[in-house]
């Protein structure tokens, strides 16, 4: 299974998901890898289920810093990606090409750790309260 089809599938343990972005994991023309991310939106947000996402986030990874941001649009999302995207992150997309173009090794890090925080969210107890299975 697909990366983004695993963490829509992870995602959706949590609530339904109304809206779901996740870059393909390598570009389609030039075969570079992406920085990885995921950013979705529920149909129901519950605040409850912030935690479950900060307490991934700050556990799972292990060669970048990451953030969770929950606004109208929820993201988990490298750090630098954020930083360079601006406070308002109107430099989202040109902030991800840079990166891509200019540090290959930072998005392999991206890549794995993201997978590792998908094992971890796959692993928390889901919206009713019980395990994965």
């Amino acid at each position: 299974m697909k990366r983004n089809e695993r963490a829509r599938q992870v995602l959706s343990r949590f609530g339904d998901v109304a809206w779901f972005r996740h870059p393909v994991e390598r570009h389609p023309f030039y075969g570079y890898l992406q920085v990885s991310f995921v950013a979705w939106r529920y149909v129901d947000p519950r605040e409850e289920l912030k935690k479950v996402f900060e307490t991934a986030v700050q556990e799972a990874p292990e060669r970048v810093e990451w953030t969770f941001r929950s606004v109208r649009n929820w993201m988990i999302v490298p750090s630098r990606l954020m930083r360079e995207a601006g406070p308002d992150g109107a430099n989202f997309n040109d902030a991800m090409g840079a990166i891509r173009e200019s540090d290959q090794e930072f998005c392999a890090a991206t890549a794995e750790d993201l997978e590792n925080t998908l094992r971890k969210l796959a692993e928390a107890p889901s919206i009713d309260g019980s395990p994965s299975a």
